[in-house]
């Protein structure tokens, strides 16, 4: 009840036809309002994660990643029940593009262009971070993709209980594979590990003659 009461005092309902010139304000405030959500629920979940001692990569496959997606599941499956199967499919594809294009590319670029205008040295150029075997997982994406056409093939582009309980059983394997990967390194049950990797050290280079 709050965050209703919240929407309907900061976003002009532009359904209605008292609201219909102010769908610039509307479109502005609803992605405002969709990042603050998200930066309150991606504090929580590191938060959580670091009181519970869970690795971040199993808090981002499974909290994170269930959370930002809600809105796109619920999206497809408007158009689904309108009938535009094509479209449903075209969001959910979309929609990892945007994420891994857009979401993760412009961060960078803007970081990049703050560090171009800014007095930094090469410390401030970039962070070290842990790979922490994101080879794997950019090849179960891959893979992924892979499969959801193949599967779509063979059910011949038909959006029925069959696919979905197949696509269900797809995702609940993936879990069970993450999290049982992401156990602490030398657990008995299992040798693959969370991510134990050290971080990298910078090189930090100071002075006016710097090449990046």
């Amino acid at each position: 009840m709050p965050f209703v009461i919240f929407f309907q005092m900061t976003i002009p309902d532009c359904s209605k036809t008292a609201g219909e010139k102010y769908y610039l304000i509307t479109f502005v405030m609803s992605i405002l309002w969709i990042g603050g959500l998200c930066l309150g629920m991606v504090q929580a979940v590191t938060w959580f994660g670091c009181i519970l001692n869970i690795d971040p990569v199993i808090m981002g496959i499974t909290f994170l990643a269930v959370g930002t997606s809600i809105p796109d599941a619920i999206g497809s499956m408007v158009v689904a029940r309108a009938g535009e199967a094509d479209m449903a499919i075209a969001n959910a594809v979309g929609s990892n593009v945007f994420d891994i294009l857009l979401g993760l590319g412009f961060p960078w670029f803007l970081r990049g262009i703050i560090n171009t205008f800014a007095d930094t040295n090469v410390c401030d150029d970039y962070y070290p971070v842990r790979k922490c075997g994101i080879e794997l997982n950019v090849a179960i994406l891959f893979s992924t993709v892979l499969i959801f056409f193949i599967v779509l093939i063979a059910y011949r582009w038909r959006m029925n209980n069959k696919l979905g309980i197949t696509f269900l059983i797809m995702y609940f394997l993936y879990i069970v594979w993450t999290l049982i990967s992401g156990l602490p390194a030398g657990d008995p049950l299992v040798k693959l590990g969370a991510c134990d990797e050290p971080l990298p050290d910078k090189e930090c280079i100071t002075g006016s003659n710097v090449t990046r």
